[in-house]
């Protein structure tokens, strides 16, 4: 009986200790049931609550909180970068920079020139003198015809290269030059230069004082006054005439420029035949010039023949002044 007893001692002992540790599983190992929103039935058949039976841990709290990763698939092919234009990077926010400024820097002007056609004039005193700066070409004439006023006497003087800066060029010599009229007559200086560049050109009053008028001619540029402006030949032993009419008292001026080595000479008749002035001074191949002042309104006649008799070839020019 003892032996029954002690048995039945260590059986209730031993069910007392198993159901013990059966509880403690229930609130350890095993997890709440699940619970559904509304208060449904757990799958345990117990009636559930809003409130989880169990508080989360620390851990599950912070699990909570991170976001799924998703799970990125691997790019077929290398992804393009565009770069995204931010309010920082912004044309009007990114902070502008200026352009160091260009300095302009002016050419030097170029000297005015007095060029065929054109007129000037001006006021001299003795000593006085003006100079003009042409840009002449090589064998073709340049004609200044100067016109003083009063008792005003000129001279003309003509220098190579440019020497405007001084009206007197020192150390340097004239390469044409015209002093053959008397106070207030005109002057005409032929310029014949050889060598294109520039030439200066020089009006100097030697005595008196007055006004003057300057007009530049070549022999193919259109001017006022112009008549006749033409290239023309000679046989041996022949000679041409030109007809001119003067506008008044106004003058009028003869140029002949023979384009071969011949002697050129230049005659201004009157209408009946008399003759007035003559040309004959350059030699062969030299450019001859002749003008007459009319008292009026006058006809004249131009003639040019070869000096000894010869051919010749020229450039004629014949002007009425206005």
């Amino acid at each position: 009986m003892k032996q029954i007893a002690l048995l039945s001692l260590l059986t209730m002992s031993l069910l007392t200790a198993c159901g013990g540790a059966s509880d403690d599983l229930d609130t350890t190992l095993i997890p709440p049931p699940a619970t559904q929103a509304g208060g449904q039935t757990t799958s345990t058949g117990q009636q559930a609550t809003d409130a989880p039976l169990v508080a989360p841990t620390t851990t599950t709290a912070a699990l909570a909180t991170l976001p799924p990763s998703p799970t990125a698939a691997p790019p077929t092919e290398a992804p393009t970068l565009i770069p995204t234009l931010t309010e920082e990077a912004s044309p009007e926010a990114s902070p502008s920079v200026e352009a160091s400024p260009t300095i302009a820097i002016s050419p030097t002007p170029s000297p005015e020139l007095f060029v065929p056609g054109q007129q000037d004039g001006g006021t001299l005193s003795a000593g006085g003198a003006k100079a003009y700066l042409v840009d002449a070409r090589r064998f073709q004439p340049l004609i200044l015809f100067v016109e003083p006023t009063n008792e005003l006497n000129v001279t003309l003087a003509a220098y190579t290269g440019d020497q405007t800066g001084q009206t007197t060029p020192e150390g340097v010599m004239p390469s044409a030059t015209a002093d053959n009229a008397l106070a207030g007559r005109p002057e005409i200086l032929v310029l014949s230069p050889e060598a294109d560049g520039l030439n200066t050109l020089v009006i100097r009053a030697v005595a008196g004082e007055g006004s003057f008028a300057a007009r530049l001619f070549d022999l193919t540029t259109p001017a006022s006054g112009v008549v006749i402006q033409q290239p023309d030949a000679l046989a041996a032993g022949e000679e041409k005439t030109y007809s001119v009419t003067s506008r008044g008292t106004r003058p009028i001026i003869a140029v002949a420029d023979p384009t071969d080595q011949s002697d050129i000479a230049l005659d201004i008749l009157a209408t009946d035949g008399t003759l007035l002035t003559t040309a004959n001074y350059s030699g062969p191949g030299g450019v001859e010039t002749a003008y007459v002042l009319p008292l009026g309104t006058t006809d004249y006649t131009v003639r040019v023949r070869e000096a000894n008799g010869g051919s010749a070839n020229y450039q004629i020019l014949v002007i009425a002044l206005e």
